[in-house]
């Protein structure tokens, strides 16, 4: 751990010097970086503060260390929390670090190898997605597929006929493929398929949905957590017991809602390789728990236990009692739903939630989930069937809570 920390210190210190030289929205809140001290007190970050640098400075904002002629991709979030997407530009150096965490830690991680077909099943616009995964593929020596332009009945089709050996999808997008492939009378499980790698949402990190598309694909399923402006920052392992935070080229923090350091709470993360547009101490706005204990995978690296268990702003209130969508969707997919949202609304300055639920085979009644939602967590949450096939689906992330009036 001490050899650890001092690695970062030394290319935190390099990096910050680069910085300092030429980025005006960090000269206004840096200063140069000594030792540990002077970090731990530097101010957090957080993304409406991005969000008013590039509205004030358009469209790139100021977070720009070198001339404009320097970078060579843009990319943006995917506005599903409906805030302005943001928009972040890359150096070649830059998203060369992005490519080389995907072909050293994350493929590897998963038991990907240049022998395997690695299939994308994501349409390839502006939003980050699954870009880094492409070429990290790429590195790697493996055949990369796009999915981009197709419909989903084409994607099932042709990762079928060309032989693919990895899927890339969002946890609910690959459910959606099952979904498609049953209508059809395709089998997946009978494909080449025998690793999926998931981002985007917490669903591969929870169990019943992790069980769900393993059984569609019969295949190995794990996570991958990234963040358009930050990087990709962590990867399950062979345990599949959460998320071990890729530490040799991020520092991460854990604060709890006052800010100090904890063991639960807010994961605060800077990068270690992104100097073009670097963040420092930025507020990821992800729930976690960590441990440092010993996983017998044989990481070095801090694990999150269970992987992200939420996002602050998708945290919902049920008679006091604090919830997030995973803990909703681990024992909504038990029950073989197909999909589901949660509506919110404020009734009298009280907080009114609804489980709006799409059952697979159209199944008629709630009352056992509605019991088995209780006995978990503590509280009734009332549920409303849908008819089949009415809720949305996308290959991008879910939006699983929508507010209403």
């Amino acid at each position: 751990m001490d050899a650890l920390r001092a690695v970062q210190l030394e290319r935190l210190r390099a990096g910050v010097a680069q910085v300092l030289r030429g980025n005006p929205f960090w000269r206004e809140r840096l200063t140069q970086i000594n030792g540990w001290d002077d970090f731990e007190r530097l101010p957090l970050t957080a993304k409406n503060e991005l969000l008013a640098d590039q509205a004030a400075h358009a469209p790139f904002g100021s977070n720009l260390t070198y001339p404009l002629e320097r970078y060579v991709r843009l990319h943006q979030t995917s506005g599903s929390s409906g805030d302005q997407p943001l928009r972040w530009l890359d150096t070649e150096d830059s998203w060369g670090w992005w490519l080389r965490i995907w072909s050293d830690h994350v493929y590897p991680a998963a038991g990907v190898t240049a022998a395997d077909r690695v299939f994308l099943a994501f349409s390839f616009g502006p939003f980050i997605g699954f870009w880094s995964a492409f070429g990290g593929a790429e590195r790697l020596g493996a055949m990369v597929i796009s999915g981009a332009a197709m419909t989903t009945e084409q994607r099932i089709r042709n990762l079928r006929d060309v032989g693919a050996t990895v899927l890339l999808a969002t946890p609910t997008y690959a459910l959606r493929m099952a979904e498609v492939a049953r209508e059809l009378h395709l089998d997946l499980a009978s494909s080449d398929i025998r690793v999926t790698v998931h981002a985007g949402e917490p669903g591969a990190s929870i169990p019943s949905t992790r069980s769900e598309i393993e059984a569609a694909y019969m295949a190995t399923s794990l996570d991958h957590t990234g963040m358009t402006e930050l990087g990709p920052t962590g990867h399950s392992c062979s345990q599949r017991d959460g998320v071990h935070l890729i530490e040799s080229e991020f520092i991460f923090e854990v604060v709890d809602d006052k800010g100090r350091p904890a063991e639960s709470g807010e994961l605060i993360a800077t990068n270690l390789g992104r100097w073009g547009s670097p963040l420092i101490r930025y507020r990821t706005g992800d729930r976690v728990e960590v441990t440092r204990e010993d996983c017998s995978c044989g990481s070095p690296f801090m694990k999150v236990i269970g992987g992200i268990r939420g996002r602050v702003d998708d945290m919902f209130t049920v008679r006091g009692v604090n919830l997030y969508p995973s803990q909703v969707e681990d024992i909504v997919r038990r029950h073989g739903a197909a999909e589901f949202v949660i509506e919110h609304r404020r009734v009298k300055q009280m907080d009114e939630v609804t489980l709006v639920v799409e059952m697979a085979g159209g199944a008629g009644s709630t009352d056992r989930l509605e019991a088995d939602l209780r006995q978990a967590l503590g509280v009734r949450l009332a549920c409303r069937l849908a008819e089949p096939g009415s809720l949305p689906r996308g290959d991008l992330k879910a939006r699983r809570i929508v507010h209403l009036a």
